[in-house]
């Protein structure tokens, strides 16, 4: 083991060429020699660029998408994320999951709704049988484009003793989006992944068939949810941090 970590440590063991270039390349984006905001050379220019194969450029663009650094928009090439974003909340703080997990910033929400008789899927998601459910659509938008959906279901109980009143929806849309997370005294989150595609109500949500999927449940004091979040965020536009602490 510790002729294993000489070695590393001696330069004997090279790093991966697309580690190297991974490399090259995040210190171009921080220096400055790509603009924020804009789109990378294409793939074939960039690999040209780096000298090497284009799998070996993919494979070194993979790894600052993950890292935050890049985004690709499928049709459209990779682009630099803007460096002025701050992750200062992740999924482990009782916010909207949606503004905590998305690259882009949110100018509008748009919000539908319809009342329907509760069914055994909303039964188990609520964990309770409801007279009725309220189904919520919310469609996220950036410059009119929209980049994120969430389906809320919530049941008749949570609108009667919240007093929502359906018909305004601009406090409707005030108590879906910040005031259920003020009163909300803890939430379960689970993370998915979906290709269900453009659903949404004949409404395009974003040119991917990829989406990161958050299924939140919240609650107040008692034992029942107050409603449940189904949040779509495209792969492209997400980045979804968990802060983990030691007990």
């Amino acid at each position: 083991m510790e002729e294993r970590i000489e070695e590393f440590i001696n330069g004997n063991k090279k790093l991966p060429r697309c580690v190297a270039v991974y490399d090259k390349l995040f210190a171009m984006i921080k220096e400055g020699e790509f603009s924020q905001e804009t789109k990378l050379p294409s793939e074939p220019e960039l690999a040209k660029i780096m000298g090497v194969s284009r799998m070996t450029l993919r494979q070194a663009l993979a790894l600052l998408q993950e890292d935050g650094m890049v985004k690709n928009i499928r049709g459209k090439g990779n682009f630099i994320v803007k460096s002025g974003i701050s992750w200062e909340k992740g999924l482990e703080v009782l916010d909207h999951p949606v503004y905590t997990s998305i690259t882009e910033k949110i100018d509008e929400v748009e919000l539908e709704f319809k009342i329907e008789p509760s069914t055994d899927y909303t039964s188990k998601v609520l964990e309770r049988k409801s007279p009725v459910v309220v189904f919520v659509d919310r469609w996220y938008k950036m410059k009119g484009k929209v980049i994120a959906y969430t389906l809320t279901i919530i049941p008749i109980e949570t609108v009667v003793e919240e007093k929502i009143d359906l018909n305004n929806k601009d406090k409707f849309v005030e108590f879906l989006e910040k005031e259920v997370y003020e009163k909300a005294r803890h939430s379960s989150i689970k993370l998915n992944f979906s290709t269900a595609g453009n659903f949404s109500s004949m409404k395009t949500l974003s040119n991917t068939d990829k989406f990161c999927l958050l299924g939140e449940t919240l609650y107040y004091k008692n034992k029942y949810p107050v409603l449940h979040n189904k949040h779509y965020i495209p792969i492209e536009y997400s980045n979804i941090v968990i802060e983990r602490k030691r007990k």
